[in-house]
């Protein structure tokens, strides 16, 4: 949980137009506030009247004494200094006195995600991108163009909102999928076909992806679990997720990162219930996880008992006399995937690119033809999102449960 403390006009020893300078009282309750509970301390100054600041040798000589003293009295780290301007910052990150890097981006998290300090994209969009950019405007598409996107899940409805990132000309997207592509997959996994069967999910996605030629100018397929951790933690590189596994152990996982890490995420989910080729009921769901939205969890929507069977090893799982036999593949209609990963995708945008579009969960009501916004609130003491008993922005301070090897 993060705590900001202001400094008033008597916490400075030294105080002008060239120069601040903290006195050392006033940095010691805040420092042992960091020691005790295992936080980083940033320390932020403006330069008001520059556009886009850069550090000062004013700036330079000052944290040459400052971050020794904050180490000696908050060990762990990491903690970092920020200079704001008009429009931009710089920021630098101390992992210890000695080892130090620069802070290139920021985002502010929460049901609207907002990019701070991306320079990667700069230019004109193009023709391509022409109607794209007459509903974003050419800020909207060039964070597009500056976003990582994290899926989950490249079956029938994340090969969709991969090929719509693509389309909508997302810069980079990071695919996560340890399945192999079966004949009978071919209904619902966009951009595969016959000549695929065999191969990784993953791969046929990165190469649909860039046979298109549109966006997405990379495309990192990566054959593995996000129940392991090797694989899961690619997605810390990512700036949102979308999440569109069908197992509950994944979906722990990633609800979980998604608070903890402070990393934006999309669950898609869509369900058939079929019976002797009978259609009994259907639904679709789209929620976002990010502070000050209801998690999973809040929303009853993990099954304790599949969490546990998920994290299983295969030797685990074939001596638990409480499992018997494999689960049955579920339906699937890729029409409803498709409306039900385009949601998804509309979504996201209105996170970050300004649709003026408020709900962060909607369920869709198949039978009805209707799409329903749902209104929830985050329990106060869950045990994932919030910051009284739950993983909030806990980062590498809190455990995650992965599978057992």
């Amino acid at each position: 949980m993060e705590t900001v403390v202001h400094a008033p006009e008597d916490a400075y020893e030294t105080q002008s137009e060239m120069r601040i300078v903290l006195k050392p009282e006033f940095l010691a309750k805040p420092l042992k506030q960091a020691r005790q509970s295992s936080q980083c301390a940033f320390f932020c100054h403006t330069h008001p009247f520059d556009q886009f600041p850069n550090f000062s040798s004013v700036d330079d000589r000052g944290e040459a004494v400052l971050m020794p003293a904050v180490f000696a009295r908050a060990q762990g780290g990491p903690h970092g200094t920020l200079v704001l301007g008009l429009e931009g910052f710089s920021g630098r990150v101390y992992r210890a006195e000695d080892d130090i890097h620069a802070l290139s981006d920021i985002s502010e998290v929460s049901s609207v995600v907002k990019f701070f300090g991306s320079e990667k994209a700069k230019g004109t969009s193009g023709a391509v991108f022409d109607r794209n950019v007459r509903a974003l405007g050419e800020h909207g598409q060039s964070l597009l163009r500056s976003l990582t996107i994290g899926i989950v899940g490249l079956g029938g409805t994340g090969s969709v909102i991969a090929q719509e990132l693509a389309y909508l000309g997302v810069g980079k997207l990071v695919l996560i999928d340890d399945d192999i592509l079966e004949e009978t997959n071919l209904n619902r996994v966009v951009g595969s076909a016959h000549a695929d069967l065999g191969r990784s999910k993953v791969s046929v996605a990165a190469d649909a992806i860039r046979r298109s030629g549109i966006g997405a100018t990379q495309a990192e397929a990566i054959e593995g679990s996000v129940l392991d951790q090797s694989a899961a933690e690619k997605l810390f590189e990512c700036d949102f997720v979308f999440c569109c596994t069908d197992n509950h152990g994944s979906r722990m996982i990633l609800n979980q990162i998604a608070y903890q890490y402070l990393l934006p995420t999309i669950d898609v989910g869509i369900r058939i219930d079929a019976e002797e080729g009978r259609i009994k009921a259907m639904a679709g769901r789209v929620q976002m996880l990010a502070p000050s939205l209801a998690c999973l969890q809040c929303n009853g929507f993990l099954d304790p008992e599949m969490v546990r069977r998920d994290l299983m090893s295969d030797a685990e799982r074939a001596a638990d006399r409480y499992i018997v036999g494999d689960a049955q593949p579920q339906p699937a209609v890729i029409s409803l995937n498709s409306t039900v990963s385009s949601l998804a995708v509309t979504m996201f945008l209105a996170a970050v690119a300004g649709f003026s579009m408020r709900a962060r969960h909607q369920n869709y009501v198949i039978g009805e033809g209707t799409v329903r916004g749902v209104a929830t609130v985050p329990l106060k003491d869950c045990i994932v999102c919030s910051s009284s008993r739950g993983a909030l922005a806990k980062g590498d301070s809190w455990p995650i449960p992965w599978r057992n090897s």
